[in-house]
C-alpha cells in the first residue's frame, strides 16, 4: 500500500475517530447530567422541608394557644360553679372580678387561636401546593433521566459499530503507520490528520520549512509537523 493509499484510509478512519470521540463525550456526560438532575431536584425538596418545618411551629404554637384557652374556659366554669357558694359579697365580688378578667383573657386567646388556624390553613395549601409541584417534577425528572439512560445504551451500541468499522479500516494499512496513527489520535482527541494551507500546518498554522514541504509532496513517507507531531497530506 502507497503512501497516498495510507493517507486515504486513515482519513477514513479520522472520520470515524471523530464519531467515536463525540459519542464517547456524550456518554460520559450522561451520568453527570443524571447526577446533576438529583442534585437539583433534592434543593427543589428543600423548599418542601422548610414549609412543612414551618407548619409544624404553627401547629405547635395553635395547641400551646388551645391547651391555655381551654385552662382559661376551665377556669371559668370553676369559679361560675363557686359562686353560689361564698358568703360574703367580697367574695363573691373578687370572683366575678377574677372570672371577668378570665373571660377577657380568654376572649383575646381565641382571636389569636383563629389567627393562628388561619396561618395554619394557608401554609398548608402551599405544603399541598409544593408537593404536587414536587410530584409533577419527579415524574418530569424521572423520565428524563430514562430516556438518557436509553439513549446511552443506544450510543453504546453506535459506539461499538464505529470502533469496529475504524478497526476494519487501520488494519488496512501498515504497523508502523497504524501505531503512528493510533498514538496521534488518542493526544489529539480525534485529529490526527491535516492538510496544509499554503505552507502551514493546518491545524497549529505553524510554517512549515520547505524540506518538510517536499517530503510530503513526494509521498514517500508518511511526515509529522514539527510542532503539534500530526500527520501532513497535501491533497
Amino acid at each position: 500500500m502507497g503512501i497516498q493509499e495510507i493517507l486515504d484510509a486513515l482519513k477514513q478512519a479520522q472520520e470515524l475517530d471523530r464519531e467515536i470521540h463525540q459519542i464517547r463525550h456524550e456518554i460520559d456526560s450522561i451520568p453527570e447530567t443524571i447526577h446533576e438532575m438529583t442534585q437539583t431536584f433534592e434543593g427543589e425538596k428543600s423548599r418542601l422541608a422548610h414549609l412543612e418545618d414551618r407548619l409544624k411551629e404553627i401547629q405547635l404554637r395553635q395547641k400551646k394557644k388551645e391547651g391555655e384557652l381551654a385552662e382559661k374556659e376551665a377556669l371559668v366554669r370553676k369559679y361560675d360553679s363557686q359562686l353560689a357558694q361564698v358568703k360574703t359579697n367580697k367574695e363573691y365580688s373578687a370572683l366575678q372580678q377574677e372570672i371577668s378578667s378570665l373571660k377577657a383573657d380568654g376572649s383575646l386567646l381565641e382571636d389569636e387561636v383563629l389567627k393562628v388556624l388561619d396561618e395554619t390553613e394557608n401554609v398548608q395549601k402551599e405544603v399541598r401546593k409544593e408537593r404536587d409541584r414536587l410530584s409533577r417534577l419527579e415524574k418530569e425528572s424521572g423520565q428524563k433521566k430514562k430516556e438518557l439512560t436509553e439513549k446511552a445504551g443506544t450510543l453504546k451500541g453506535n459506539l461499538a459499530g464505529l470502533t469496529e468499522k475504524r478497526l476494519e479500516i487501520v488494519k488496512q494499512v501498515s504497523p508502523e503507520a497504524r501505531e503512528l496513527y493510533n498514538k496521534i489520535i488518542a493526544k489529539k482527541e480525534g485529529l490526527a490528520l491535516v492538510p496544509v494551507v499554503g505552507e502551514a500546518c493546518g491545524a497549529c498554522r505553524m510554517e512549515l520549512r520547505p524540506q518538510l514541504l517536499n517530503e510530503i509532496r513526494l509521498k514517500e513517507a508518511l511526515v509529522v509537523c514539527d510542532n503539534c507531531s500530526r500527520i501532513l497530506y497535501i491533497d
